[in-house]
């Protein structure tokens, strides 16, 4: 798991701060994502209500293989919505911040209370900065795959973004509960299937619906690549995964002799030093378990003040 760039590992790292919201700085990657979607949405709407200018330059216009100059609406496309139909925003902010910011309402994914909580989400379970890498270059890699199979359409939307999410969250909590439209309760590996299964559909039924189906197909092949041959591998962006999850109690060799107090005991092969080791590495392992299962927000303030500790040691002893 990526854990050296959350919050907790942080040498400056200050809890009150963070609980209370003013330090700017540590704003969830993800709520600055929606608002920089929303600026930009407005911005368009108040200021080209007639030409859409500001759309029309950041979207992938048809055929932009073909034109190199436009090469950077394969980025910023990912952040430019239908200037008419705000549904298309808003349906995209919202899987963003249910999958990726961990918004749960009551009864609804990972909810144990009233009202809206916070959850199992992507960008703690990745780590800010590597959380953000993955969604950027899942909107490039979207992009691109829209341009390839739909030459004749343009493109704008998070869309692709937010599959690649949502397919990370399926790999990462195969069976968290969720529930489909607000009502239907199903494993969250089964909404993974019936969301690329329908992609798969209408990219094969050259759908006019205008929905960017191929765009949606390439956000899923990004997170099932990025599962599989980085996650999986310890393997980041970013550099800050740490591989402290596989140091368990088993890889530290003590034998341990019974001690009777008399003149002969043995206690050659005994050593406090990996016993401490073994016990330490053996709780880490028990946090970092419970981690992925429930997220930050199910762990206890010692918990949290483990990990941090944890960090601080193993990064000192990597860089002696």
């Amino acid at each position: 798991m990526g854990l050296s760039d959350r919050d907790y590992f942080w040498d400056n790292y200050n809890r009150n701060q963070r609980r209370r919201g003013n330090n700017v700085a540590k704003m969830s990657v993800t709520m600055r994502i929606v608002i920089v979607n929303f600026a930009l949405w407005l911005t368009n709407g108040l200021f080209f209500p007639q030409n859409n200018f500001l759309t029309s330059i950041l979207m992938t216009p048809p055929g932009v293989l073909y034109d190199p100059w436009r090469w950077y609406t394969f980025l910023t496309s990912g952040f430019v919505h239908s200037p008419s139909d705000i549904s298309h925003i808003l349906l995209n902010m919202l899987g963003l911040l249910i999958f990726g910011y961990g918004l749960a309402f009551s009864g609804g994914i990972g909810g144990t209370g009233s009202g809206i909580v916070r959850t199992d989400n992507i960008e703690w379970r990745l780590g800010r900065g590597e959380y953000f890498l993955f969604y950027i270059l899942a909107i490039i890699f979207a992009s691109i795959s829209h341009a390839v199979f739909s030459q004749n359409a343009g493109g704008l939307g998070a869309s692709g973004g937010v599959v690649a999410v949502v397919i990370m969250y399926a790999f990462l909590y195969p069976n968290k509960t969720i529930l489909f439209m607000f009502v239907i309760p199903m494993p969250m590996w089964v909404l993974g299937i019936i969301l690329v299964g329908t992609d798969f559909i209408g990219a094969m039924g050259n759908s006019k619906t205008g929905i960017g189906y191929t765009a949606h197909l390439g956000g899923a092949v990004f997170a099932l690549i990025y599962y599989y041959l980085m996650f999986k591998k310890n393997l980041s962006f970013t550099g800050s995964f740490l591989r402290i999850k596989n140091r368990t109690i088993s890889n530290v060799k003590t034998t341990l002799k019974i001690f009777n107090g008399g003149k002969n005991s043995t206690t050659n092969d005994y050593n406090s030093n990996n016993l401490k080791e073994a016990e330490y590495t053996k709780r880490l392992d028990e946090i970092l378990d419970k981690y992925g299962k429930v997220g930050e927000a199910g762990l206890t303030k010692e918990e949290q003040d483990f990990l941090q500790e944890a960090s601080k040691k193993y990064r000192n002893k990597n860089m002696k």
